[in-house]
């Protein structure tokens, strides 16, 4: 496990004394950085908002009941609210690359998975686990 939490570690860095290096790297990273976290946050957003407009499909094809998607409410919230305070006391002492990386790919696969999935049991383990993914981004915006 130590293992695993190290590959989130912050790397060490080469301390830069040259202002116009500094300014050229500033420059040069900005941007990107930028586009890294508005594409991130908006693919995030897009798969997390869909299964609000999915809701009367779900219950017309899958039979679901009232009280199942209720439940995948539920799941929802508690999840989300644990998921970010977690993120946030991990993403502070982890590399933002890595970490959103991470937490967007977990996020498309579990998406993938929520996609082949009709028992409500895996709708809520599926759900779940792609609400630890999702709160990575609000943190990681905080620090970059």
């Amino acid at each position: 496990m130590n293992r695993f939490l190290s590959f989130f570690k912050t790397p060490q860095a080469d301390k830069i004394t040259d202002p116009d290096l500094i300014d050229k790297n500033y420059r040069y990273w900005r941007i990107r950085t930028m586009y890294a976290m508005y594409v991130g946050y908006a693919a995030f957003y897009l798969t997390r908002k869909s299964f609000t407009f999915l809701i009367p499909q779900i219950i017309e094809d899958l039979h679901f009941t009232k009280a199942q998607i209720g439940l995948l409410g539920t799941v929802f919230y508690i999840t989300y609210g644990a998921s970010k305070f977690l993120s946030g006391v991990m993403s502070d002492r982890s590399n933002p690359r890595y970490f959103m990386a991470v937490g967007l790919g977990g996020a498309a696969i579990v998406n993938l998975l929520f996609g082949v999935s009709s028992s409500i049991l895996f709708f809520v383990i599926f759900w779940l686990c792609f609400y630890v993914c999702g709160p990575v981004y609000w943190f990681l915006q905080c620090l970059l």
